[in-house]
């Protein structure tokens, strides 16, 4: 929730090149075809696998003097707490390893409501004939992740719960899904870095005792001006990466956060899934109804 220049080389370093000053971040490139038949076996967003192991985990960075790790994040959290909002997507998928250079484009609505208890609920809603892998996602305030997908084949509802569940949606896991989950991580301040047009915090997170992740450790760059997240790296239990993210294009709107151009790399998967944002609103007052099984089955089964 990184590429730039591999990511500020790796979140850390200064990238070259100009880009727009204020609320935007630069552009990203185009990107093609290849996770569209992983869709087609599971729910939600992918997990990494842990290709190479480390006997020695990276040691723990030291804090630096700073604004408190714990205040950037509560800061960050606020900019992406609407009541809820519809994203209109575009998504292209490359893999390194496919023999077509052709895109593989989609085109996607999430639907995100939050509920009194502070929990959520989501519907990603596919369009055009890939309609039947849409799916509703529950989110408990524990932080539980339950997905559901209806298949009409069987006239059934495909269920996988947790977040370190292997279903696939774009090379992303369900906590991606869910924001990354920073309440499951106790942050420090590390430094500051550039990114592309702005200044950046960067905080290292470390997953808490007792809580369930597919990424014991994460890297994010938060914005000091816009406070959004700019870029993560997610670390698998060998301390390998094992994803990165990096917004090329975000502003403010209606006061929230709102990616517009981001790039999400599965690094053992070898996919690179580029996402533009067509549409954004926040506030809108979302019925319940929307986020139900039957609403869900009714778009699957849509002609």
């Amino acid at each position: 929730m990184m590429l730039a220049r591999d990511l500020v080389n790796r979140l850390g370093a200064k990238p070259g090149g100009n880009s727009p000053r204020g609320e935007r971040v630069g552009r990203p490139r185009s990107v093609p075809r290849a996770l569209i038949l992983v869709l087609a076996s599971a729910l939600l967003i992918a997990v990494t696998g842990c290709e190479k192991s480390s006997d020695k985990p990276a040691a723990q960075p030291a804090s630096v003097s700073g604004p408190d790790a714990s205040e950037i994040i509560k800061r960050y959290l606020a900019t992406t707490d609407s009541r809820d909002s519809t994203i209109k997507m575009r998504a292209r998928i490359t893999d390194s390893d496919a023999a077509s250079d052709s895109p593989a484009q989609v085109e996607l609505t999430i639907h995100r409501k939050r509920a009194a208890d502070g929990g959520q609920m989501m519907l990603v809603e596919f369009n055009g004939e890939e309609r039947d892998r849409s799916t509703l996602v529950t989110i408990t305030p524990q932080g539980e992740v339950e997905g559901v997908r209806y298949a009409q084949s069987n006239d059934t509802f495909v269920t996988s719960k947790g977040v370190t569940s292997e279903e696939s949606l774009f090379g992303m896991t369900m906590q991606e899904l869910a924001d990354g989950q920073p309440e499951k991580y106790d942050f420090r301040l590390t430094g500051e870095v550039p990114f592309l047009a702005w200044q950046a915090y960067r905080l290292e997170g470390r997953l808490k005792e007792g809580v369930d992740s597919k990424f014991p450790r994460v890297v994010l760059l938060i914005s000091k001006e816009s406070n959004g997240a700019l870029a993560a790296e997610f670390y698998d239990n060998h301390d390998e990466l094992a994803r990165r993210v990096a917004v090329d294009q975000g502003e403010i709107r209606a006061g929230y956060w709102t990616r517009l151009r981001w790039k999400l790399e599965n690094l053992a998967r070898k996919k690179t899934t580029h996402f533009e944002t067509i549409d954004a609103k926040y506030d809108q007052n979302l019925s319940d109804s929307l986020f139900t099984r039957q609403h869900l089955k009714e778009i699957a089964t849509r002609n």
